[in-house]
C-alpha cells in the first residue's frame, strides 16, 4: 500500500514539474526526482518478485536481492535516460554530466529504497 501513495505521488511531483518547467526552472529538482523514482524503483523490484513467486527471504543472501535491486533500477535508469536522448530532451554531448549524475541519483534512491524495504517493510512480511 506504501509504494502505490509513492507511485501517486512521484507521478503527481512528475505531472507538475512538467506542467510549470519545474525541471528546467528548478536547479535540483530533477536530481530528487531521480533518487525518488529509484527509491520507488527499488520498492517496485521487490514487490515483482514478491508477486512472481520469489520471496526475497529465499533468496541465499541478503546481498543477492540488494544487487539485483540497485542493478535493476539502473538498467531501467539507463533506458529512461536513452529515451530522454533519442526524444531529443537532452543532447548526449552537452548534457552528459546531467545523464552521469542522474544515473548516480538514480543509484543512490535504489540503495535508500532497499535499505527502507530492510528496516521497515521486511519485517512485516
Amino acid at each position: 500500500m506504501r509504494v502505490l501513495l509513492f507511485c501517486c505521488i512521484f507521478l503527481v511531483g512528475h505531472l507538475i514539474a512538467l506542467k510549470f518547467s519545474i525541471y528546467w526552472t528548478v536547479e535540483g529538482y530533477d536530481s530528487v526526482m531521480h533518487a525518488f523514482g529509484g527509491f520507488i524503483g527499488s520498492l517496485l523490484v521487490i514487490y515483482a518478485l514478491q508477486k512472481i513467486g520469489i520471496s526475497p527471504q529465499s533468496l541465499p543472501k541478503k546481498i543477492m536481492l540488494f544487487l539485483f535491486v540497485v542493478i535493476s533500477v539502473i538498467a531501467v535508469g539507463s533506458i529512461w535516460e536513452l529515451w530522454e536522448i533519442f526524444t531529443g530532451m537532452t543532447d548526449p554531448f552537452t548534457d552528459f554530466i546531467d545523464t552521469i549524475s542522474d544515473l548516480i541519483m538514480d543509484t543512490i534512491g535504489s540503495i535508500i529504497g532497499f535499505i527502507y524495504y530492510d528496516k521497515k517493510l521486511r519485517s512485516k512480511e
